[in-house]
């Protein structure tokens, strides 16, 4: 039997326990997970290795998180993502109109919030992957 090769996930967060936080959920979901503590080595993480899923929040590097969205969605258009903010909601789906996000959880990272986003990505994903097996 075939062993089925596991989901990657690159987060981008300046802070260790947002990253924590984030990257226990996904492990519990079985995506192989990178953390990335600035933009330079995100991207350069993203141009290396194809991954479907980017958990984007603080990038560090005096840049905004519309400013790391962007050039993450520029440097791989296929990838997903999710945006960690305090923001109000309204203010990231303004900024991020037209990046097609999946949606945006606070920095508090509650777990509920940031499953069912992971989930929203699971049901798009899932069919994607199964015809590229």
């Amino acid at each position: 039997m075939e062993k089925k090769e596991k989901t990657r996930a690159l987060i981008l967060e300046t802070d260790a326990g947002v990253a924590e936080a984030i990257e226990k959920i996904l492990k519990r979901r079985s995506y192989a997970v990178t953390v990335a503590t600035g933009k330079d080595e995100a991207l350069n993480r993203l141009m290396e290795t194809f991954h479907p899923l980017a958990v984007v929040g603080d990038p560090g590097d005096d840049i905004s998180i519309f400013e790391a969205m962007r050039k993450v969605v520029t440097t791989s258009p296929m990838t997903s993502l999710i945006l960690v903010s305090d923001l109000p909601e309204e203010e990231v789906r303004d900024k991020s109109e037209g990046y097609g996000i999946l949606g945006h959880v606070n920095r508090e990272v509650p777990s509920k919030d940031l499953l069912a986003l992971v989930k929203t990505f699971e049901s798009v994903f899932a069919p994607v992957d199964s015809l590229t097996a």
